[in-house]
């Protein structure tokens, strides 16, 4: 009984750690995340730029060839927000009634915060894809490729009904780190 007691412990852990969720991989056919055209996602942005470091929280909406994204708290600001309806980008900061027009959202965000996020490319990067128009090269970790003069690194999954999704993203260049935490994907349920 002595022994029986310590092996059946161990049958019985042994079993629990199987039933440990495991952190979704990268998914090896990405035809199902690129069909994807309408979806939205709640989380959180860091941003170091100049040796500054802010953060927001982050609420995107995609359509296709339309999107509108809100930062809260940013740099100090209280927010802004970008929209898109495929021919022109608006920028309005919380508190101003000022509408800010560019025809990319990187000339925007470039004039009126002084930095930019790599809009045109990254509602492509955001769901672990490269810009299907643009040249890239796959990272040397594999963990991500480079575009644009941008570094694009996956470093977590999650798994959003049938698609599995960047949870955790980070984009870098020399002068500029965005990292973003993605807390919710909302897509169609019948993906």
């Amino acid at each position: 009984m002595k022994i029986l007691l310590p092996l059946l412990l161990i049958l019985f852990l042994a079993g629990c750690s199987q039933l440990q969720p495991h952190e979704p991989a990268a998914p090896a056919d990405l035809r199902p995340v690129l069909k994807l055209e309408s979806w939205s996602l709640e989380g959180r942005i860091g941003i170091r730029h100049n040796g500054e470091s802010n953060s927001a929280n982050l609420s995107w909406q995609q359509q296709p060839g339309a999107y509108s994204i809100a930062l809260t708290g940013p740099l100090g600001q209280g927010g802004l927000r970008i929209e898109s309806d495929g021919h022109s980008v608006t920028l309005q900061q919380a508190g101003s009634d000022d509408i800010y027009r560019a025809a990319t959202p990187e000339a925007l965000m470039q004039q009126v915060v002084g930095w930019h996020l790599p809009l045109s490319h990254a509602h492509y990067w955001v769901r672990g894809l490269p810009d299907p128009v643009m040249p890239w090269q796959p990272l040397p970790s594999g963990q991500g490729f480079s575009q644009s003069d941008w570094q694009v690194e996956y470093d977590r999954y999650t798994r959003t009904g049938t698609l599995v999704l960047p949870e955790k993203i980070r984009l870098t260049r020399p002068d500029l780190r965005i990292t973003l935490v993605v807390s919710r994907w909302g897509i169609d349920p019948t993906l």
